[in-house]
């Protein structure tokens, strides 16, 4: 068994998730495919019922040059800018009972990625950052850097044989500073 930690965000959004077609999905995963920035992407055959569920980053770009691959659509532009502003990833999906291709405003923080840890691993790292020992939880990022940030946790953690989870929170906490993100675990 593992446990997952990532980034996440409590910002209320606000933009509406906006409708593109099959085209303009297209063109956008060829462009963030270009540039490395698809998250959770399946190119395989057997994953094909998955190529409509992923997300991808936006921040590096100018809305405009989002916008442009979506036909200057102004939900498209709402959603970036919101993504933008807070810091975020968008998601595409496939609504259940439209069949619609949406686009919407993700909770994941902008330039992470997981971590995947064995339960005992994270139950350590856990341990180590003085969070509860649940399988399941979350951490404010204020508490996360002050405990990261600690040189007696570091020093633990290296003695452990963790730096390179630390590494990775260390990565994981740059995500950009806005209100209410977190480290949440599962």
């Amino acid at each position: 068994m593992s446990i997952t930690f990532s980034i996440r965000s409590d910002a209320k959004l606000t933009a509406k998730p906006a409708p593109v077609t099959a085209r303009q999905l297209a063109a956008f995963r060829a462009f963030a495919r270009q540039h490395g920035q698809l998250i959770g992407v399946y190119d395989d055959e057997d994953f094909g019922y998955l190529a409509y569920g992923f997300e991808a980053r936006v921040c590096p770009w100018s809305w405009a040059t989002i916008a442009g691959i979506f036909g200057d659509s102004e939900g498209v532009i709402a959603v970036v800018e919101e993504a933008q502003f807070e810091g975020l990833n968008v998601r595409f999906w496939k609504d259940t009972k439209t069949a619609a291709i949406m686009m919407g405003v993700a909770t994941s923080a902008d330039g992470t990625r997981d971590m995947s840890l064995a339960n005992a691993n994270a139950y350590a790292l856990l341990d180590a950052l003085g969070a509860p020992r649940d399988p399941c939880g979350d951490l404010d990022l204020p508490d996360l850097l002050d405990a990261i940030n600690d040189p007696a946790t570091r020093r633990h953690l290296e003695r452990q044989g963790m730096a390179t989870y630390l590494e990775q929170l260390d990565a994981m906490t740059t995500a950009p500073a806005s209100l209410g993100k977190r480290l949440v675990w599962a």
